[in-house]
Formats: structure tokens, sequence, C-alpha cells
């Protein structure tokens, strides 16, 4: 019994001599920066995003036209996949509901079911399309697939003749959709 509560003493001392050392850590760096003993820090205004990248040894900063543009790209898909969210949970709580109810049959319980299944296949599938093609042309997608028939949003100024082969490879091996039933379009 003793030995156990030795461990655990021992224990919280190490906790607490860590937690001092990095108190102590974080005070003298603190001091250090506020001293003025940094390099020169001095900045550009420059308009943009955060993480907007810059020509290599230049000094081009994205223009106002560019940032704009990928402002409402950016709006237009985070819309969207809430929409699409909501809606996605609506249908599920809705089926929900009918499974929960004590007097549909154990046939209609299966249909059900079985068409839940498939949603959920669907939803998995238009996940996995959206990662791979973000992997692959590095822009923005969204992906909607209904009633066997798939569609692609793309960002705009991103579809030509290479981003379109791609994304077809990637339906077609993803999602068993073949290139007739696909239709990809590109934001305005």
């Amino acid at each position: 019994m003793s030995l156990l509560i030795k461990k655990k003493q021992l224990l919280a001392a190490t906790l607490v001599i860590a937690l001092v050392a990095a108190t102590g850590v974080n005070w003298y760096y603190s001091q250090y920066m506020t001293e003025g003993n940094v390099a020169d820090t001095t900045t550009e205004a420059v308009s943009g995003n955060l993480g907007d990248s810059l020509l290599v040894a230049g000094t081009t900063a994205p223009s106002e036209e560019t940032t704009s543009a990928q402002i409402e790209s950016v709006k237009y898909f985070t819309e969207a996949r809430l929409k699409r969210t909501e809606t996605e949970d609506e249908i599920i709580d809705n089926i929900e509901d009918i499974l929960e109810n004590p007097n549909l049959d154990t046939k209609s319980k299966t249909d059900i079911s079985g068409i839940l299944s498939e949603y959920a296949a669907n939803l998995k599938a238009q996940t996995d399309a959206e990662n791979l093609i973000k992997a692959k042309t590095g822009s923005d997608c969204l992906v909607v697939i209904n009633d066997g028939k798939c569609q692609v949003i793309l960002e705009k100024n991103t579809l030509n003749e290479t981003v379109i082969l791609q994304i077809t490879e990637i339906i077609e091996k993803n999602t068993h959709i073949s290139a007739e039933n696909l239709t990809i379009i590109e934001i305005k």
C-alpha cells in the first residue's frame, strides 16, 4: 500500500515540476518578446486572406478580383454543404421516425431500412469522391449523387480537359456511375 502511495506522490511531484517548468519558459519568452529583442518584424500591408500565396521573390499580392472570387467560391461551397447537411439530417430523422412507428409491418421496415442503407452508401460515395477530386485537382468541389446520376460542381476557372478526365475516372471507379450519367459544372 505504501508503495502505491509513493508512486502517486512521485507522479504528482513530477507533474508539478513540469507545470512549473512550462510556466517559467512561457514567462521567459513573453518577457523576451516584450523587451524588443525580436528580429525585425515589420510587415507590409497586403490585401488578401491569410494563406494566400504570393509570387516567390516577388511583391505581387492577389488582386481584388481574385480575392473576391475566392470569397464567393468559399461562400458558395460552405452554404451548399450546410444546406446539404441540413437536408440529410432531416431525411434521416424522418426515416427514423417512420421506423419507430409501432404500426409498421416488418416488410415495410425492411424496405425502409434498405432505402436508408442505400442513402448512407450514396453519402459515403459523395464524400469519398469529393475528397479524391480535391486531392487530384487541388480545388474545392461538391458531389451530388442521386438516382444513379452524379453532378460535380467545381470552383471557377478549374475546368479543363485534364480535370474532366480525372473526375470522370474518380467517379467511375468509386461510384460505379458511368460517364454518360456524369455532369461536371463550374460555378460562375
